[in-house]
């Protein structure tokens, strides 16, 4: 009896030596760099409507041009998403993040009519410098990232813009119907009104105004069409307590509706943040770019 439990123990450890899969690449330190083009960061500035929008550049490894991705963080933008700025970094690509007209001591005012133009001018300029050969960006191949109210965003520029390469949607708002679906009791009892720290003064009330006041430009699912033919990726959190899933799952619909190609919809386990599974979430969203953005 002793020699058959034996014999099943090695047969799990070799059945575990089987299944088990190398940590990617982009999960770890490289072993090597190019010592003449290694990879860094660079303080930008990025104009936008009148003003700067304070920004950063993670180059990557190489001479490149390297693909380029362009980040939308969220309302107000706690949650940076920095550790899968750096695992894209890892993996080959530039990656832009910035802050909004009036958010986190950027110029000018905070709306969300402004961050919806501001991810556009942001994917203009990375364009622009690509085009003049600075700082190792591939002009024709830029991609974007977008968290929450970013990654509406994100799906909002990523559909309008048929040279977006890719675009990465996590837990993304689908903003007129979370507004509307909203129940005004928690609202009010949230202190809408109130200026949300880190934003000019503008409060999610305000927020709220905006979006109704234009609902036509803002409606993500009429804009799905845009992503035919196009790679798409949008990750939902199960536990996701700030974007309910089935908004999410929604626009998953439409996607597919859509025919956006290839499409993944991956739904894992984590809150809004994906704060307790960020390793098997960078995973999921680096390993697709790598396939799809390049």
């Amino acid at each position: 009896m002793r020699k058959f439990f034996g014999l099943l123990a090695v047969l799990a450890g070799i059945s575990h030596a089987v299944t088990a899969q190398p940590t990617p690449d982009f999960l770890k330190d490289p072993e090597t760099i190019d010592r003449d083009n290694p990879p860094g960061m660079i303080e930008l500035q990025i104009p936008s409507g009148s003003t700067m929008m304070n920004g950063i550049l993670y180059t990557a490894d190489g001479a490149g041009p390297h693909p380029t991705i362009v980040m939308l963080h969220g309302f107000p933008g706690n949650e940076k998403n920095l550790d899968t700025a750096q695992a894209l970094r890892r993996a080959g690509f530039n990656v832009l993040y910035f802050h909004y007209r009036g958010a986190w001591g950027s110029g000018g005012d905070y709306s969300l009519k402004n961050v919806v133009a501001d991810a556009k001018a942001a994917i203009a300029y990375v364009r622009e410098k690509g085009a003049k050969g600075d700082y190792r960006i591939d002009a024709n191949r830029v991609g974007l990232f977008g968290h929450s109210l970013g990654g509406f965003n994100a799906l909002l520029n990523g559909a309008a813009d048929q040279a977006i390469r890719c675009t990465v949607a996590a837990a993304p708002a689908d903003m007129v119907n979370f507004v509307e679906s909203a129940d005004p009791n928690i609202v009010v009892s949230a202190g809408a009104n109130t200026p949300v720290p880190g934003l000019k003064d503008y409060s999610f009330a305000n927020l709220i105004e905006d979006t109704l006041a234009d609902k036509e430009s803002f409606n993500l699912h009429a804009k799905m069409t845009g992503f035919k033919g196009r790679p798409l990726m949008i990750v939902t959190g199960k536990q996701d307590t700030v974007v309910p899933p089935a908004g999410q799952q929604a626009l998953a619909n439409a996607a597919t509706t859509a025919g956006a190609k290839p499409f993944r919809h991956v739904v894992m386990e984590g809150d809004h943040g994906f704060a307790w599974t960020r390793i098997a979430f960078n995973s999921a969203v680096v390993g697709w770019m790598s396939r799809n953005c390049m």
